[in-house]
């Protein structure tokens, strides 16, 4: 299985042999194919990446680690077309935004210095708002997890029944048993 790590690592490999505006066009295709895929989890047809196409020929296949990138994203390959199964699903959607801000980077670096530095600036604050966002899902675990020990110590523990404390201090409240009064009529006894 492959890593998003390798998956980034190989994004950066190609970024630095391939022309950037090509890349970037390729890229963008891909995360076009995948948001698809993502939209429409139960949708078998856009689960398939046919090589014939044309446009898939000429502005994804050019790339030459393409093949490569899309078995990293969990695509299998079928002859001439590319398959992915849904036991793949969840590392697609792991590498989902390492494709989206290589696209954005590799798109900026393709329209200029000054685009490239605004990519990146982009690229940095997204990621911030991904690394909090997953800081706060381990936090809700943790939470969940706590709360799941919580009720079950709860549940070995045996409540004893409650009493009354006799007070030694305060009103002098008696009962309608100590006063005489039976409780079925009412009067005194």
């Amino acid at each position: 299985m492959i890593s998003n790590n390798q998956t980034k690592s190989l994004l950066e490999i190609m970024d630095k042999n391939e022309d950037p505006l090509a890349f970037a066009d390729a890229l963008g295709l891909l995360e076009k194919l995948i948001t698809n895929i993502i939209n429409n989890p139960n949708e078998d047809k856009f689960k398939h990446i046919k090589m014939t196409v044309k446009t898939l020929a000429t502005r994804l296949f050019n790339i030459k680690q393409m093949v490569e990138l899309l078995t990293s994203l969990g695509f299998i390959q079928l002859d001439q077309e590319f398959y992915l199964p849904d036991e793949e699903y969840g590392r697609l959607l792991e590498n989902f935004n390492i494709i989206k801000w290589q696209h954005i980077l590799t798109q900026g670096r393709a329209d200029g210095p000054q685009q490239y530095q605004k990519a990146q600036e982009i690229v940095r604050q997204q990621q911030e708002v991904q690394r909090q966002y997953e800081k706060e899902q381990r936090e809700k675990e943790k939470i969940k997890q706590q709360m799941k020990y919580d009720r079950q110590e709860r549940s070995l523990v045996k409540e004893k029944d409650s009493k009354a404390n006799d007070l030694q201090f305060g009103a002098k409240v008696k009962t309608c048993e100590q006063l005489g009064i039976n409780k079925n009529t009412g009067k005194r006894g």
